[in-house]
């Protein structure tokens, strides 16, 4: 502080290494989060191949109505992640989180019903013995495809300097995993409510929590 005999000279100092930055645009950030499902959804057909039925009428209203809420949900996880980019205070945004509730809603009423129908018909032929619940891989393929998005929105929180790290954690996991299970979703063949409504909602709910742990770290400052 010697050094500096008055404020003005401090001030100067201080700014003389300063540059101008580009502004961070939230708009910049989702469009950057939908470019990566996009690229994670081409990705998965090219790997998985083109689920048909989605185009003849095969898939269920199951499909639909489980995918409609992932897609849901991601959208909004993603638009609140890049509105947290920007520093500032006040209203949050409850969006993502009421989304994520009603989602929430499907894997419930799918073991409901599973429980339902163990307990009413015969055992041997019960639901729980359909291949397609236990089929995980598709968790873990919903989970790849997540990746793309969660580097996405990663970069571009580095970029900008979010108020709450371990909300934009939380908001990165939801939006990578939602939208990742969507991505892939569609090179999916399974269509049941036991198997759409547990192992496709499965990747949202994890990759939430890896968000939590792994994001913070990256985007401190």
């Amino acid at each position: 502080m010697d050094k500096y005999p008055n404020r003005e000279d401090l001030i100067a100092a201080l700014t003389e290494q300063a540059a101008p930055v580009r502004r961070v645009k939230p708009f910049e950030g989702a469009l950057l989060i939908g470019f990566a499902t996009l690229v994670a959804a081409v990705a998965s057909i090219v790997i998985h191949g083109f689920w048909n039925g989605l185009v003849t009428g095969e898939a269920s209203g199951f499909f639909w109505i489980t995918n409609g809420l992932l897609l849901v949900t991601g959208t909004a996880s993603a638009l609140t992640l890049a509105a947290s980019a920007l520093p500032r205070v006040g209203a949050k945004s409850s969006g993502a989180w009421w989304s994520a509730a009603m989602l929430a809603v499907v894997p419930v009423a799918a073991i409901i019903m599973l429980v339902s129908f163990e307990a009413t018909h015969d055992h041997s032929a019960g639901a729980l013995a359909d291949p397609a619940v236990w089929y995980w891989e598709c968790a873990a393929y919903g989970l790849s495809a997540g990746l793309l998005v969660a580097i996405a929105a990663v970069l571009f929180l580095r970029r900008g300097a979010p108020v709450s790290l371990e909300r934009a954690g939380w908001l990165t996991g939801l939006a990578a995993g939602t939208l990742g299970s969507v991505a892939y979703g569609i090179t999916c063949p399974l269509d049941s409510i036991a198997h759409v409504g547990i192992v496709h909602v499965v990747p949202a709910a994890l990759a939430a929590i890896a968000g939590r742990l792994a994001v913070p770290p990256l985007i401190r400052w």
